[in-house]
Formats: C-alpha cells, sequence, structure tokens
C-alpha cells in the first residue's frame, strides 16, 4: 500500500483527505510550511520544509494548497525530486469515462462533482464540491473550479486561472491564463489572461500586465 504525505494542513486538506481511498492509500502526514501544529486531522505535521523531509522517495504525494501560484510552486517542487503524485477524486464524484485527467497528479476531485463527456482536466488541478465541467470543457494546469461553479458546454479555462464559487460560464467562452472569475458571476464572453472579473454579467474589475 502506497504511503501519502499531503501537503499543506489547512482547510482545504480535511476535503482531500476525507475523500481519499484508505483502502489503497495509506495516509501518513502533513508537510506545512505555516502550521506550528503538531497534528492535523488526527495525522502528524512532519515538517515544515520538504528538505527536513526524510527517505522523501518512500512516499507519494499530494497538494492540498488552494492559491494557485503556491500550488504550482509545490508541483514543480516535487516534479523536480521525481516523486510520485496521485490524484484524489471521491467516491461521490461522477467522472465520464469519455473524460480524461492528467495522470501528472495532484488533480481533486471534489463530493459530487461532475466531470462530463469530453472534458479535458490539466495536472494540479481542482474540480471542488459540486462543481460542472461540461461536455468538451478544457482545463488548463494549476486551476482551481471551486464550489458549485459551472462549465458550460466547451469553455477553456487555461493554465493558473481561478473560477469562484457559483459562477456560471456560458458555453464556447475562453478564461485566459491567471485570469479570476469572481464568485457568483456569470461570464458571457471570452476573459483575457491576468484579468479579473465579477459581477452580472461578469466585467473587468482588475487588469495586470504580464502577470501570473
Amino acid at each position: 500500500m502506497k504511503k501519502l504525505i499531503i501537503i499543506g494542513a489547512g482547510g482545504y486538506s480535511k476535503s482531500v483527505l476525507d475523500s481519499v481511498d484508505k483502502n489503497k492509500i495509506q495516509m501518513t502526514g502533513f508537510i506545512d510550511e505555516f502550521s506550528n501544529k503538531k497534528e492535523h486531522m488526527g495525522y502528524s505535521v512532519l515538517c515544515n520544509k520538504f528538505a527536513d523531509l526524510k527517505n522523501p522517495k518512500d512516499y507519494v504525494y499530494f497538494i492540498a494548497v488552494g492559491n494557485n501560484i503556491n500550488r504550482k510552486r509545490w508541483y514543480d517542487l516535487l516534479k523536480s525530486h521525481n516523486l510520485e503524485i496521485i490524484n484524489v477524486i471521491d467516491n461521490s464524484a461522477i467522472v465520464s469515462p469519455n473524460a480524461e485527467l492528467s495522470k501528472e497528479g495532484s488533480i481533486f476531485v471534489g463530493k459530487r462533482a461532475i466531470i462530463n463527456s469530453g472534458a479535458k482536466i490539466g495536472y494540479n488541478c481542482i474540480i471542488n464540491t459540486g462543481a460542472l465541467v461540461e461536455h468538451g470543457c478544457f482545463v488548463g494546469n494549476h486551476v482551481n473550479v471551486s464550489t458549485y461553479s459551472i462549465l458550460n458546454g466547451d469553455v477553456k479555462v487555461q493554465d493558473g486561472s481561478f473560477i469562484g464559487s457559483s459562477s456560471v460560464s456560458i458555453g464556447q467562452i475562453e478564461i485566459g491564463q491567471w485570469a479570476t472569475v469572481g464568485a457568483g458571476a456569470v461570464v458571457i464572453r471570452n476573459v483575457e489572461s491576468n484579468t479579473t472579473v465579477a459581477g452580472v454579467p461578469a466585467k473587468i474589475i482588475k487588469s495586470v500586465r504580464g502577470g501570473g
């Protein structure tokens, strides 16, 4: 049985731990660079820095860090050490057999999330509780599709973007790299990279050149 270390001992890690298939994976503990706790959810906080972990190749990993930039940083670090990063899919989630999830790891599909036929999900992504990724959608790497958000058919979400809770993106639009869609927004047109949109319908409230 593979032994798991979860990166991050905050709120997101609670959902991840709840969804881990404990018949196949043995939970070992956490690494959290900001925590002073010795224990989280009944498991040890092993260390604050990856460099302090002994025998790192003895484990598999999942990155339970909500911030997309920090999650990418951890992903790149683990990959640079050629370590195995797993996906965690809750047993209540519905994932079409005709959907494609990256095998490069750290995809979380939460409770009652739905990924429909023809959708493609990149690595190091969060498809959170109750989120809907409709047919033919493309979700890039390091993306967070938040709770109860909806991506209608054939939406493209590029790397690093954040899709806020209960937002709706109509079909056949594109959300650029490292963009942010505010909670509850209704997105009816393309969103440029490094841009924040919010409201109904969604409008630009912030744009940063060269961000991400």
